[in-house]
């Protein structure tokens, strides 16, 4: 067994720091979270649409026969511009916007500040920084960052391809994500941008922390019972503080690294299916150009109430728009500009489709969260929501926007796995009452500290070794 207490001993050198700081970063985690644009705070900043002199279309870049794929419709800079087909279109001329202008990017950037300034917002032409090093604004680069000269040193990107606003951070922001979610996810710029490699790193990191936290349990328990009656311990000083300790919180220890490693799927033990079929089948048909430029003369004629964007929703080939406001509010237009509530011949083919041929099953409204579809603190879920559940033996869940009718969210066997075994043991997220604060943040960071504290212990042991030796 001497093999195994040495495999501990080292294991506990080589990653035994990194846990500690996972678990402090974990901390911060839970009141700071990486710096992410809210939807709503977006529209909030849009100007109305401006539908006189509008919609000219360019028939060189879209043809009558050719499709219209998610195309949304803006303001940029004082004119309404179309997004779609990977194209920038300016409504006002009908030309091609090929290249987002300094111009046009620093009147996005002004929407955002509160004050008027004296001058315009300061920006840097950027490819990637620590904030937008993902993959998802790989589509945006490069990006205007925009200082905003605001208390909270408010820094603003803006795509160079689309004019949309993508991310936004503080001073605060980016202080603390330094203490929290660039160390907890090892995510740092020149490791995160070779997207494989930086999980592989994160995978096998924490399959050593697990290695680490099973012996640890092994050999704590198989410590114990050996010893004579009246003795829980064969240790003292540190070592007995890191024994006591890892029999109470050990198991939490384990748990945590590694529902952290199942975040990261590795080799696709949770990973569940896409819903981009089922999407794509709900969508049908996308629109011809032919039918927009028809719809968008209706939407001239009749604009929506204090719209500041329309978006293009098909359902089952038919041609709907979402209109949304600045408070967040959205509505669905048909073709001819009427507003088109969802109704139930759209629900019936919802179920239809989302059934395939299995027994259909009507979609129920919810107004509530419940077990697979709830918020997780600043993460707030759409609601009312529809929801169904399949009855061909699968039980895959899925939840339908009520405005559009678009599937939101799916969970099939692997995905309601995933959501027990990471969001569950690693953020205590298994029912409502444990996520209602102030009883989620004691139980957190009583349990939190416990496990800092096997880690601590077990980096001081094994710093000390390497001193001695």
């Amino acid at each position: 067994m001497r093999w195994l207490f040495l495999l501990h001993r080292y294991l506990g050198i080589a990653v035994g720091a990194l846990m500690l700081m996972w678990c402090l970063s974990g901390v911060v985690m839970m009141y700071i979270s990486y710096p992410a644009l809210d939807a709503n705070l977006r529209l909030e900043k849009l100007a109305p649409l401006n539908w006189s002199g509008c919609c000219r279309m360019a028939d060189a870049v879209l043809a009558n026969s050719s499709r219209i794929e998610n195309g949304q419709i803006e303001m940029l800079a004082g004119r309404p511009v179309l997004r779609a087909n990977f194209r920038l279109i300016d409504l006002t001329t009908g030309s091609s916007i090929d290249h987002v202008s300094p111009e046009q990017a620093t009147a996005v950037a002004l929407g955002f500040v509160k004050e008027t300034p004296a001058a315009a917002p300061h920006f840097a032409l950027i490819d990637y920084d620590q904030w937008t090093v993902s993959a998802e604004f790989d589509a945006d680069r490069p990006l205007y960052r925009f200082a905003l000269g605001d208390k909270l040193q408010t820094e603003l990107y803006v795509s160079s391809t689309t004019g949309r606003a993508v991310q936004i951070t503080t001073a605060g922001e980016r202080l603390w994500n330094w203490l929290g979610a660039v160390p907890h996810w090892l995510y740092f710029t020149g490791l995160r941008r070779n997207a494989w490699f930086w999980s592989q790193v994160v995978i096998y990191t924490a399959l050593l922390g697990c290695f680490l936290a099973g012996i640890g349990i092994y050999i704590g328990v198989r410590q114990m019972l050996a010893q004579p009656p009246g003795r829980w311990s064969p240790y003292r000083g540190f070592n007995l503080w890191h024994h006591l300790a890892g029999m109470v919180f050990g198991v939490f220890t384990l748990t945590w690294v590694l529902s952290g490693l199942l975040s990261m799927n590795p080799w696709g033990l949770l990973q569940g299916g896409s819903a981009q079929p089922e999407r794509a089948q709900l969508r049908g048909p996308d629109p011809s150009a032919g039918q927009f430029k028809e719809a968008l003369r209706a939407f001239v004629s009749s604009p929506p109430t204090d719209g500041v964007s329309l978006s293009i929703v098909p359902l089952d080939g038919r041609l709907f728009f979402i209109a949304a406001t600045t408070r967040g509010e959205r509505h669905r237009f048909d073709a001819g500009a009427v507003e088109a509530p969802l109704k139930d011949m759209d629900l019936s083919y919802v179920a239809r489709t989302l059934s395939g041929h299995g027994p259909a099953v009507f979609p129920s409204l919810i107004t509530h969260e419940d077990r697979y579809y709830f918020s997780h603190h600043r993460d707030m879920p759409s609601l009312p929501v529809y929801r169904m559940t399949l009855r061909d033996g699968s039980d895959t869940r899925y939840y339908i926007d009520s405005v559009s009718g678009m599937l939101l969210a799916k969970f099939d066997r692997a995905g309601q796995a995933f959501r027990w075994w990471h969001e569950a043991l690693h953020r205590m997220d298994f029912t409502a009452a444990v996520r209602a604060r102030p009883l989620w943040d004691a139980l957190m960071l009583l349990l939190m500290s416990g496990v800092t504290f096997v880690c601590a212990t077990g980096a001081y042991l094994g710093f000390r070794r390497i001193a001695r030796k």
